[in-house]
């Protein structure tokens, strides 16, 4: 399996896994981002699953890790390999809290002409 098909794999795990939630990925970046709630929360890169960081970072600490997504990205929360397997409720769980706690997408504001 190429790392892109591993990427996607892992995307589509990952919406799945938040079910029924109002979960989606988009691809992007080389990778995917995923929304909850029209939240961005994270990202697929590598077929890994990083989180944002927030203020609900104690759920994440000493269960991920904190790494960049791509390089010269911002630190993240790297979840372990496998948690979408193991623990699907863990990561709803978090990803459900975190967005929970991020601040709402403004709208842009189209450019005049």
């Amino acid at each position: 399996m190429a790392l892109e098909d591993a990427t996607r794999a892992a995307a589509d795990d990952l919406v799945e896994a938040l079910r029924p939630l109002d979960a989606t990925a988009k691809a992007m970046f080389g990778g995917y981002c995923y929304y909850l709630g029209g939240k961005v929360v994270g990202l697929v890169c590598d077929g890994r699953v990083f989180v944002k960081r927030s203020r609900r970072d104690d759920l994440l600490s000493g269960w991920a890790q904190l790494a960049p997504a791509y390089p010269g990205a911002k630190n993240s929360w790297r979840l372990p390999t496998g948690a979408l397997v193991e623990t699907p409720e863990r990561v709803r769980e978090v990803i459900e809290q975190v967005a929970a706690v991020l601040p709402a997408r403004t709208p842009r504001r189209r450019a005049s002409r």
